[in-house]
């Protein structure tokens, strides 16, 4: 998946937010500017070729304070957001290594 591709969905307002995503953006204090500028300013760091009902995959930005934030998304007709977490140092070992499972 390109991320110019997302981008350019983004700019011009062709995306949507998951009811799920929307719940998890708020128990985790995020909003949709921060959303935005994970998608216009980080990069892809893994991808899902094989989701549906589009492929998707996980977007990686650092916020102001350098903290890193993290968005799902699948870029269909339009992108689609499917939920967004901050850096968990339990299943990270950095911001862009997974930890392996125990």
């Amino acid at each position: 998946m390109e991320i110019e591709a997302i981008r350019q969905k983004w700019k011009i307002g062709q995306w949507e937010i998951s009811a799920h995503a929307r719940k998890r953006m708020g128990q985790r204090q995020i909003t949709v500017d921060e959303l935005g500028q994970v998608i216009m300013e980080g990069e892809i760091i893994e991808n899902y070729p094989d989701d549906k009902p589009y492929p998707s995959c996980l977007i990686l930005g650092k916020m102001s304070n350098s903290f890193p934030l993290y968005v799902v998304c699948a870029l269909g007709d339009g992108v689609h957001v499917i939920t967004a977490h901050w850096l968990d140092p339990e299943k990270w070992l950095d911001p862009k290594t997974r930890r392996e499972k125990t």
